[in-house]
């Protein structure tokens, strides 16, 4: 999905309901991203390092691959862009795998419950389109 406008920054949402996927990736649209969405973790790999994303909304619980061995996958890549988790998880859940991703070089910006609040999704990529 193509952000509208020709944005500058690119995002990718990564989570197993492709419906949810969708989703982050038209509000990010509408928030002036290029966007693509996935519901297949095992393409996160080729698409970080082809697409270059420099957001990620990440699921933690997929059946296939989970969000936190996604992590690992994100730290070999070299992945240098923000991170935002998206998950049904307890906040404590979300907090830890936050902690971890930092232990791993990655810069998680913020984490969010699911369903997704639209409105609070929609600020976050906001601020984070305007470098806040």
């Amino acid at each position: 999905m193509a952000a509208e406008g020709g944005a500058k920054g690119r995002l990718l949402a990564v989570d197993d309901s492709a419906d949810s996927a969708d989703l982050v990736a038209r509000v990010a649209a509408k928030c002036g991203f290029e966007a693509q969405a996935t519901s297949d973790p095992t393409l996160v790999r080729a698409l970080v390092m082809s697409w270059k994303p420099e957001v990620l909304t990440l699921d933690l619980c997929m059946p296939e691959a989970d969000g936190i061995d996604l992590l690992s996958v994100l730290e070999e890549t070299g992945f240098s862009g923000l991170l935002v988790i998206i998950s049904g998880q307890d906040g404590w859940f979300r907090k830890a795998a936050s902690r971890l991703a930092e232990t791993r070089g990655l810069k998680v910006v913020d984490d969010l419950q699911k369903p997704v609040d639209i409105a609070a999704l929609r600020q976050l990529l906001n601020r984070l389109r305007q470098g806040n």
